[in-house]
């Protein structure tokens, strides 16, 4: 059953859009039911935000860690909860059907076909120069206009990569190869001053896909994480708050609950691997899902997850039809054939419920 609400609760967008006003305290009160963060932050000199890819809500209430005991809020990641849509959801201030990063994968009817949208080839990438994309103003475009000092710290290996260069602002990034070299960035003058910083931290994401969540070695990177975040709220003798969040949690499939999927060229399979988006006629679609469990749901009924297309570009790139397989289930496209324990996507609790946690030096 489609929660018809979805669209209305408190999420990560929400978060995003706080973290902005609060940065640039500018004391404009947000149309929403409640605010996220506490009134300690306005006390904060520096806020920092770490998105710990993976770290779900439920998958961390199964440790005892300090993150756990400062949980203010729980929320929800975007539809899909994938990891690439997410991050574009908090640096553009808006819905993935706003923006346009709407799955993992997605398909452009007019012109590229299959898109990895996470890992953009050098042909594809082209969809990003768009005017629909580069027109867009990020959130570090905006605290630009109001001249703050801000960094964002993302992997080496990361920066530079297409996604990357679309969500972020060349000027203000900042990579590291380490926790450790992250600290020691962190820790010097020219970074103390900052206002606001951003850190993409992948690696509990990477143990819950590699190992599965709830496994010994996931729970040792949720170890390192814990003692990272306290090294990293103590870096400045400045009062300062660190937000946590994540893009999404992980759930682990049994290998008897993986489906390989056999269809002909005239449909087309994409999206994410527990919400799959699908282009073709209903009778072509319903046979090739009719023995996965799950639940087919047309256009009326996935606008409470991913809205309408607001322009006829959007609208290339919006599927007919989206599978939402049961829980502890995924299909295989064609496309797709690595096999990994943790998997996400998907609108169970534990894929998309996110903590917000607050730790303050102060």
């Amino acid at each position: 059953m489609i929660n018809k609400n979805f669209l209305q609760e408190a999420s990560l967008l929400q978060l995003s859009e706080e973290i902005f006003s609060t940065v640039i305290n500018d004391g404009r009160k947000l149309n929403t039911v409640e605010n996220l963060l506490t009134e300690k932050i306005k006390e904060a000199e520096t806020i920092n935000f770490i998105l710990a890819d993976g770290l779900g809500y439920e998958n961390l209430m199964s440790l005892e860690t300090s993150l756990k005991d400062n949980i203010k809020k729980i929320i929800n990641t975007t539809f899909p909860s994938s990891t690439n849509v997410a991050l574009a959801t908090f640096a553009m201030m808006s819905h993935p059907i706003d923006h346009g990063i709407i799955g993992y994968y997605m398909f452009d009817k007019s012109n590229f076909g299959l898109i990895n949208a996470l890992n953009w080839n050098s042909e594809n990438e082209l969809l990003l120069n768009n005017d629909h994309f580069k027109n867009q103003e990020s959130i570090w475009k905006k605290f630009k206009s109001f001249n703050t000092h801000v960094s964002n710290f993302q992997p080496e290996n990361l920066v530079g990569s297409s996604l990357s260069n679309f969500l972020y602002e060349k000027s203000s990034t900042v990579p590291y190869r380490t926790i450790e070299n992250l600290i020691e960035i962190l820790s010097e003058a020219s970074f103390l001053e900052n206002r606001f910083n951003f850190i993409y931290y992948p690696n509990v994401d990477i143990a819950g896909h590699i190992f599965g969540v709830y496994s010994a070695e996931w729970e040792l990177e949720i170890k390192k994480f814990e003692e990272a975040v306290e090294r990293i709220s103590q870096a400045s003798n400045k009062k300062t708050t660190t937000i946590i969040s994540a893009d999404h949690g992980l759930c682990n499939i049994p290998v008897e609950n993986r489906h390989n999927l056999s269809y002909e060229n005239s449909i087309q399979i994409y999206g994410d691997q527990r919400s799959v988006y699908i282009n073709g006629t209903r009778g072509e679609v319903e046979k090739v899902f009719s023995n996965i469990p799950g639940e087919l749901i047309n256009r009326s009924d996935l606008k409470h997850l991913l809205k309408e297309p607001g322009n006829s570009y959007i609208e290339s790139l919006y599927p007919d039809y989206c599978f939402l397989l049961e829980q502890n289930h995924i299909i295989y496209p064609k496309h797709l054939q690595a096999e990994l324990k943790g998997y996400h996507g998907g609108l169970t609790e534990e894929e998309l419920k996110i903590p917000i946690i607050e730790i303050h030096n102060f």
